[in-house]
């Protein structure tokens, strides 16, 4: 019996979902094709049904997690209003809070992957550019500036932030590194 192709499609969002969040928690290299099928309820054999090859997966993945964060992002700006804070805030605060740093699998894959991309593919490179772009544009929309590079200084001091507050095993030094940096983010 075959499956339909909603059936097809829900499996593959499955995929992608799974994908997504395993390359953010533990890195690109560390996504094996095997585990990411059995953790959508698949097998590795219908691997190939969904996707080319592992990179294409990986690639696929990553879109994944750009567009959920590009969702993220304008729903908080949307309703940034509505909480009494600015753009500019509300973005900074979707990005530099404890939750965000303790989650990787359901953050920024920017955040999750900037020490690691240097070594990945060029496609992949060329997806966490776009999106280095895309995410400075909208900083620099949100923070009312003519100024690309207070769009790029900030997203690098988000990414920093992240990086630096994942990297230490002091709870209090952590905090400290978000609360510093969304303090400068906002004087921006």
């Amino acid at each position: 019996m075959g499956y339909s192709q909603a059936q097809k499609a829900e499996s593959r969002q499955r995929v992608l979902e799974n994908a997504s969040r395993q390359i953010r928690e533990d890195g690109i290299e560390a996504l094996g094709v095997a585990d990411c099928m059995r953790s959508a309820g698949l097998t590795h054999g219908a691997f190939y049904g969904h996707f080319s090859s592992r990179d294409a997966l990986i690639l696929e993945a990553l879109e994944h997690a750009v567009s959920q964060s590009e969702k993220r992002i304008a729903s908080h700006v949307t309703s940034s209003g509505k909480r009494g804070e600015t753009p500019l805030q509300s973005i900074a605060e979707v990005f530099l809070n404890e939750r965000h740093v303790r989650n990787p699998g359901n953050g920024c894959a920017l955040c999750a992957l900037a020490g690691e991309a240097r070594h990945a593919n060029p496609d992949v490179r060329e997806l966490l550019t776009g999106y280095v772009r895309k995410l400075a544009s909208r900083i620099t929309q949100a923070a009312s500036s003519d100024s690309k590079d207070a769009g790029l200084g900030i997203v690098a001091t988000i990414v920093g932030a992240i990086t630096l507050a994942r990297a230490v095993d002091d709870d209090k030094l952590a905090k400290s590194i978000l609360s510093a940096s969304l303090a400068l983010v906002m004087k921006s």
